[in-house]
């Protein structure tokens, strides 16, 4: 084996092992999703074909099925990277509109563990606190639903956390409802047009949701910018990898 190659290999695998290290620690802040679990799957993957690298490449020798089922992985691994690169800097683009003064307010909702906010959910109403604080016109949505092990709404979550915060109460109205980003938005829309609220939304959202989220309320008629809230360090890489499926299946699927 070349020096080159080796060389690529020890990096390889040290690069999949902190990638282990880095989706695995989400789940000590109790954040286990479709994103860390692929996370952790695909870094045990490349580490595996690391350390046998050898016996695979002797199969290689030996059979011509094996050496092309070894181009094919290549090749969608470096597809792969390719289309996670692409996705991240949707991602980061679309933390980068910034509404104008007269936008709504649209809060969306993240988990509740009984009745205490998760972390990016606490980011989310800490953003848009200060934004609101910021723009005393502007009136706010908070969005979301109850799900499972939440005592209350999140859109209740939200208000209340605000409310803390120095918002008036009144300028907040409630969608407590939904249960996915398309009805966080949607019904908001109807919430906006029965209070005659200005139609333009500034969404708050988590950095990484926000091209997606802005992406679908333009499909759904509105004009939408973004009030970005940022995730905390240490469950990013399981936020971040399950908005990578989000995204590709919100761009790929019709």
């Amino acid at each position: 084996m070349g020096k080159f190659r080796r060389a690529a290999l020890w990096v390889l695998g040290i690069l999949s092992a902190l990638g282990l290290v880095w989706f695995i620690g989400p789940i000590h802040w109790n954040v286990l999703n479709i994103g860390n679990i692929l996370g952790i799957a695909v870094c045990l993957l490349i580490l595996a074909c690391v350390l046998l690298s050898g016996r695979i490449n002797a199969l290689c020798g030996k059979n011509r099925a094996v050496k092309k089922l070894k181009t094919a992985v290549l090749v969608l691994f470096c597809a792969g990277l390719l289309w996670t690169a692409a996705l991240t800097g949707l991602m980061v683009s679309g933390a980068a509109s910034a509404p104008p003064e007269t936008a709504t307010v649209l809060v969306l909702g993240s988990k509740v563990s009984g009745n205490v906010p998760s972390a990016d959910l606490r980011e989310r109403i800490e953003a848009a606190a200060n934004y609101l604080n910021a723009h005393p016109a502007a009136a706010c949505v908070a969005c979301g639903g109850q799900g499972r092990g939440e005592n209350r709404t999140e859109a209740e979550v939200i208000r209340e956390g605000l409310v803390s915060r120095g918002v008036g109460a009144s300028r907040v109205f409630l969608e407590d409802r939904s249960t996915s980003t398309q009805e966080n938005i949607s019904n908001a829309q109807k919430i906006i047009g029965q209070n005659g609220l200005n139609r333009g939304l500034a969404i708050v959202t988590d950095e990484y949701h926000e091209y997606r989220a802005c992406s679908i309320a333009r499909g759904l008629g509105a004009s939408a910018w973004a009030v970005p809230a940022h995730t905390p360090w240490y469950i990013f890489s399981a936020c971040w990898a399950r908005e990578l499926l989000a995204l590709s299946a919100y761009l790929l699927l019709p």
